[in-house]
């Protein structure tokens, strides 16, 4: 559909062939009409927006975190890998040889450079460490289990605390 401006019965773009400079002298109109619907929609959007932001103002940001599930203290903890076994070695020969250098982030570069160029039979010792303290681990997990399973220990200090 081709619209008319008001001064011309002519159409605005035409099969004739006129140059660009004609056709950009003409000014053409393009209206948009909003149905009452559009419009009430378009404003609940908006006042949802408004919401969210002020809630989001509210909150501070201790709330926002998220809180982790509470770990029980009697848990035993995982065993370190092979890799910091090798770091505490590492660290204190290349505290030795390089006395100057105090930040942790050198020593990690370091440390990791070498890792990453030794041997397989260089680093066994510090995958049979690592494996010796990972049996240790599951052992201490399954009597964990065992007992959380049985009801033992499931008292508190504040249990305690109560009882006459």
């Amino acid at each position: 559909m081709v619209k008319k401006t008001k001064d011309s019965q002519e159409p605005l773009f035409s099969s004739s062939t006129k140059t660009p400079e004609e056709a950009s002298t003409r000014r053409m109109v393009l209206r948009v009409r909003q149905s009452e619907a559009t419009k009430r929609l378009a404003s609940l959007v908006i006042d949802e927006e408004k919401e969210k932001k002020v809630v989001s103002v509210k909150r501070s940001k201790t709330k926002q975190k998220k809180k982790g599930a509470k770990v029980d203290p009697k848990m035993p903890k995982k065993p370190p890998t092979a890799f910091f076994y090798f770091l505490e070695d590492f660290r204190k020969e290349f505290q030795e040889q390089n006395p100057d250098i105090k930040t942790m982030r050198m020593v990690g570069k370091a440390c990791g450079e070498k890792w990453k160029t030794m041997s397989y039979e260089d680093k066994v010792k510090y995958y049979d460490i690592a494996m010796a303290k990972r049996a240790e681990f599951d052992e201490a997990m399954s009597e964990y289990i065992k007992r959380k399973e049985s009801g033992e220990g499931d008292e508190t200090e504040d249990d305690e605390d109560y009882d006459i």
